[in-house]
């Protein structure tokens, strides 16, 4: 008789503690739903904005937008957009670009934001990254250059007192100079020469066409006839110019001071 209480004892203790395991059990399992569910938004989230930044713009309009160049972080993009002309929604990392031929145009923003701005022959500008279509809203064909900057932000090292702008101020004018990239205009009269100065990788535009003689740190002279409109990707190099031809050379160059990824 003593034994009969301490076993119906011992059975409700058990019953108990079989309730809790089974509570605690089912919290666990509602937690892990919580956790789940952040983490696939998160997820989402991520993979949504990967997608926004890989619309690249000469797959989003390869009939508006070409690739000239595209080699040691930089890729050279020439866009045309006729009158009435439109383009979907795409991306460009830092870039800078050159007004060939201006117009009016239109940009609507990925918060569908409408901006119509007066794109001028001749200007440049310096642009970080962006997400937008373009129209042309104008009576003109607009022609620009565009320098796309592949590389992560950062300074790669150089011996100021080459810089060609400080070498040679007459013949090297800054234009812009923002997040590791620089717009500069080179312009060569005939028979007019730089001292050795040096250059980190760039993009190149001729305007101006003309004939010039590099020289290099070794001595060799190479010359090159830039024809107006050509573009090249070039590796830092150290030289001297000459212009040894009959017309005004005019060239734009967007050097790139950041490192390679």
């Amino acid at each position: 008789m003593r034994f009969k209480p301490t076993s119906q004892f011992m059975v409700a203790i058990l019953f108990s503690l079989l309730v809790i395991a089974c509570g605690q059990g089912e919290k666990k399992a509602d937690d892990s739903k919580t956790t789940d569910s952040t983490s696939t938004a998160t997820t989402d989230s991520t993979k949504m904005a990967a997608a926004d930044a890989s619309i690249d713009a000469v797959k989003a309009a390869p009939n508006l937008y070409k690739t000239l160049h595209d080699s040691l972080g930089i890729r050279i993009v020439e866009a045309d957009y006729k009158p009435g002309d439109s383009s979907a929604m795409h991306s460009h990392p830092d870039y800078a670009l050159y007004v060939i031929k201006g117009g009016k145009t239109q940009f609507i923003g990925k918060d569908g934001n409408k901006m119509v701005t007066e794109m001028q022959s001749a200007a440049e500008n310096i642009r970080a990254a962006e997400f937008h279509s373009v129209k042309n809203v104008g009576k003109t064909e607009v022609k620009v250059l565009l320098v796309e900057v592949n590389r992560p932000m950062g300074t790669s090292s150089s011996d100021a007192s080459m810089d060609a702008s400080k070498v040679a101020p007459n013949l090297y004018k800054v234009i812009k100079d923002t997040m590791g990239i620089r717009i500069l205009e080179a312009t060569y009269k005939p028979g007019q020469s730089s001292a050795m100065h040096s250059h980190p990788d760039l993009a190149l535009y001729a305007i101006s066409g003309g004939t010039a003689e590099f020289t290099g740190k070794d001595g060799k002279k190479v010359k090159e006839d830039l024809k107006t409109g050509m573009s090249a990707v070039v590796p830092a190099e150290t030289h001297a110019v000459k212009n040894v031809g009959k017309a005004t050379l005019k060239v734009l160059l967007v050097e790139v001071s950041r490192p390679m990824k």
